[in-house]
């Protein structure tokens, strides 16, 4: 199979279903900001987490195909999913790479144009609670309502696990994969943060 084919984004009601994108405000309620006083770089590019109350809740670990740095929780889940993807599909497994997971930093949304449009909210990597996953060392472009076939399947293993895929977003973003609302709200509940 050919997972790096690209293919038409299928209809937004197929999957991420019972899962939202939790916001801004949920985050911030839920950790605080990660950077103090949320003073991030205006140019988007990634500030390192310095908050006192935040920093400790990070970890650093080998998840399988790549070591990535995340909130504790997301990164025990994320190690979880990639086993599963390992053990069912070794060659999609293969080529999983990671472009990165915690990156303090206003949003970017690539423009129609090319350009890159800043903020004005922050990022789910600023909590190390997103990744983005390349194939190959071939990233998904954003925006063109297409995305790798490996992707696809990939989505429905983060799915499953209570991640929301970001190829729904506003503008798609397939390469994304983030804690859901309703995942961080059980790990809450279960006191796992």
């Amino acid at each position: 199979m050919n997972y790096l084919e690209l293919i038409p984004v299928p209809p937004k009601h197929t999957f991420n279903l019972g899962l939202s994108s939790p916001s801004n405000s949920y985050l911030i309620d839920l950790f605080g900001h990660p950077v103090q006083d949320a003073v991030y770089k205006p140019d988007g590019s990634c500030t390192q987490p310095n908050a006192p109350v935040f920093t400790p809740l990070l970890e650093t670990r080998n998840v399988g195909p790549f070591k990535v740095t995340g909130l504790r929780p997301a990164v025990m889940s994320l190690h979880d999913v990639l086993s599963r993807v390992q053990r069912e599909i070794p060659d999609l497994y293969a080529l999983l790479g990671s472009a990165g997971m915690l990156c303090s930093r206003f949003t970017k949304i690539r423009q129609a144009d090319g350009s890159t449009k800043i903020g004005p909210g922050v990022s789910n990597h600023s909590w190390g609670a997103a990744i983005d996953i390349n194939l190959g060392g071939e990233l998904d472009a954003q925006g063109n309502s297409m995305t790798q076939r490996g992707l696809l399947i990939l989505s429905t293993y983060f799915n499953a696990a209570g991640w929301y895929w970001g190829a729904a977003f506003p503008v798609e973003d397939a390469m994304h994969f983030e804690v859901s609302k309703s995942l961080f709200a059980r790990w809450k509940a279960a006191r796992d943060m």
